[in-house]
């Protein structure tokens, strides 16, 4: 499949347009989905420090272009907004985290604050002005209780044509005015997408005092003793193409949904591509979906012969 992508991705249509990803809240890693298609793409990371701002183009790390933006992404762009460094840097936050709604959770002390600092705040959409972009392909972001207000700043355009969105929203009260799962979910539906995956994330919930009359040993393997309670999401949504007729999205598109393994979605996808265009990639992947769903779909209970009728059917 890999030489597939590469015909896709250096095809004119997305050589002179490239997948543009984005990833708010990066911390030094970018999202390992990406290695596929990193050489061919443009990548536009946040991650909030206290350095001097400045959008800096690297290209050293696998990507055709990458922009580190040492920034807090914010609805506006404001000289001084407040940041809350937590005792986790996977915690600190433009939002103040909630400690009394923490007290009852094993983890809360990952959200201890031990300083407030202001720091500048950029819009995504000024961003992407200054690298030159006025699209998005595939979004993620991890922004620690502020992903549906980030993703909703962006221009409706912008996002009812983005391929992919991946959040990180909570479920209990971390952050104080957070945006939750159901408020985001709420929202989507508004949108032309639908969720490929979810995966729910959490802790355990006893009292600090109960955790500390475990001892050292035993709250040290508290994850392992008490039952995991849901905490926060992450949950992945595609586009559900009802509303793009882009050559070049039906290529992008057939490639992102490949890579999370959607391959009935990725088939659809080049199903209408075959029929909207004359582009012989069409086939090729149509064929391509065809063979990975015979050959990731289980034969325990069926044989081989009935199995591939049966799939041939439903396509």
């Amino acid at each position: 499949m890999n030489n597939l992508f590469h015909k896709i991705l250096t095809d004119p249509l997305l050589s002179e347009k490239p997948p543009v990803l984005i990833d708010v809240g990066a911390s030094g890693e970018l999202h390992s989905a990406w290695k596929l298609i990193a050489k061919y793409s443009i990548c536009v990371a946040f991650d909030a420090d206290t350095r001097d701002f400045q959008v800096s183009e690297q290209n050293d790390r696998g990507y055709k272009k990458l922009y580190m933006i040492n920034r807090i992404v914010g609805t506006e762009s404001i000289d001084d907004m407040e940041f809350y460094l937590t005792r986790s840097p996977y915690c600190s936050s433009a939002l103040e985290p909630d400690s009394e709604a923490l007290k009852p959770w094993a983890f809360n002390n990952l959200f201890i604050k031990t300083k407030t600092v202001k720091m500048p705040a950029v819009t995504l959409s000024d961003t992407l002005g200054q690298c030159g972009l006025n699209y998005i392909d595939w979004y993620k972001t991890d922004s620690q209780g502020t992903d549906l207000r980030l993703f909703d700043s962006l221009s409706d355009d912008i996002k009812r044509n983005t391929l992919s969105a991946e959040f990180e929203p909570g479920i209990i009260d971390a952050y104080k005015h957070e945006d939750k799962l159901h408020n985001l979910m709420s929202f989507m539906e508004n949108y032309p997408f639908w969720v490929t995956s979810m995966d729910i994330k959490g802790s355990q919930r006893i009292p600090t005092e109960d955790l500390e009359h475990l001892g050292k040993l035993r709250k040290k393997f508290v994850s392992y003793l008490l039952k995991t309670s849901p905490g926060w999401c992450e949950i992945v949504y595609l586009n559900d193409f009802d509303e793009i007729y882009s050559e070049r999205d039906f290529l992008l598109g057939w490639i992102i949904a490949s890579i999370k393994n959607e391959f009935g979605f990725a088939a659809k996808i080049a199903r209408k591509g075959l029929s909207a265009t004359d582009n012989p990639l069409f086939k090729e992947m149509l064929k391509s979906s065809k063979n990975s769903l015979i050959k990731n779909l289980s034969y325990a209970k069926i044989s081989t012969q009935v199995f591939r009728k049966l799939v041939r059917k439903i396509l």
